[in-house]
């Protein structure tokens, strides 16, 4: 029986989606899928509005800050600029392997990206010359999220490295930190209050850590096991794909390999809900602006979770109700 609080989009990726990312003002949706598109949809009229055929699986996506410009990128190395209104592109320049991780930042009018070359790079919109900024890096970009109101980038890399950057100042990382998580990080959501941020692993966990290096504040850091199940006395365990925070409640969500997608209140270490199992693993979650609607990604991840090759590929919007508010004690 089908949920009446979700509906799927027309006009899907024909295969797994790689990110699902709202825009920060309107109810539009960018989703970057390994069918290597890049597709945009109005999800107020449940329609796509634009698709973008890339020459290689497009890994991540961003809006520009007025909404009216969307950004690429994946395996085939390049920063792409596609203007809504006229159906334009502009290549904006190349990494030296895959870009793995996009985001905007209007703090410094600037495309970042972060790729498996060992670099984060800043781009003009406005140019298609060589980036304004380059940052190397000890390792490959995993996961990367921003916080516009404290102008804070987060990176998670490989090898459990973590480094964490002011935008305005890139000459060096505000603080290098090590996961505390003992296997590959496999997502990133910083919280929108810029105090810290959750990462989950390829085992079945999320940490929850906080920037404030003081005592008192890395106190509050936690971690706990999630996305499993206990089949035939034994621990099934999956990877936790996909982490957002909601834009106003401070709760956050998380999807896995096992199809489920849960809520949490970090603050009070506690799961509010789980949602019913999607028939394959959920690759990418987004919450609107305003934390009324929240994209599901869903699609075969080839790691032994939910779903096989013949999934079908597919993205839920939710409308949120009191599962993501905190509950009173």
């Amino acid at each position: 029986m089908s949920d009446p609080k979700e509906f799927e989009l027309e006009s899907l990726p024909t295969d797994t989606p790689a990110s699902v990312k709202f825009a920060k003002k309107t109810n539009h949706l960018l989703v970057a899928s390994w069918d290597s598109s890049l597709k945009l949809y109005n999800v107020d009229s449940k329609q796509m509005q634009a698709s973008y055929n890339y020459r290689a699986p497009v890994l991540d996506c961003a809006f520009s800050a007025d909404e009216t410009k969307v950004y690429g990128g994946g395996a085939d190395s390049y920063v792409r600029q596609h203007d809504i209104q006229t159906g334009s592109l502009q290549t904006l320049g190349q990494h030296a392997g895959v870009v793995s991780q996009m985001v905007y930042s209007s703090t410094v009018n600037a495309v970042i990206s972060g790729s498996w070359d060992h670099t984060i790079r800043f781009w003009d919109p406005r140019s298609s010359t060589s980036p304004v900024l380059k940052q190397d890096l000890p390792e490959r970009v995993y996961n990367m999220d921003y916080v516009s109101s404290s102008s804070t980038l987060v990176v998670a890399l490989a090898g459990r490295q973590m480094e964490v950057y002011d935008v305005r100042k890139m000459d060096e990382p505000k603080q290098k930190r090590e996961s505390s998580l003992k296997f590959m990080t496999k997502s990133l959501a910083a919280m929108p209050d810029g105090q810290g941020y959750a990462i989950g692993s390829v085992e079945g966990r999320i940490a929850l850590e906080y920037f404030d290096p003081s005592p008192a504040a890395q106190a509050k850091n936690y971690a706990f096991k999630c996305h499993r199940q206990t089949v035939d006395g034994e621990d099934r365990v999956w990877p936790v794909n996909a982490l957002a925070f909601h834009p106003l409640q401070g709760t956050f969500v998380s999807g896995g390999s096992d199809g489920a997608v849960a809520f949490w209140d970090h603050a009070a270490k506690k799961r509010l809900r789980q949602l019913p199992k999607f028939s394959a693993a959920v690759s990418s979650l987004s919450f609107n602006h305003d934390g009324t609607k929240l994209a599901i990604g869903v699609g075969y991840m080839h790691d032994g979770g939910l779903g096989d090759k013949a999934s079908k590929n597919t993205i839920y919007i939710r409308e949120i109700g009191d599962e993501a508010k905190v509950r009173s004690k």
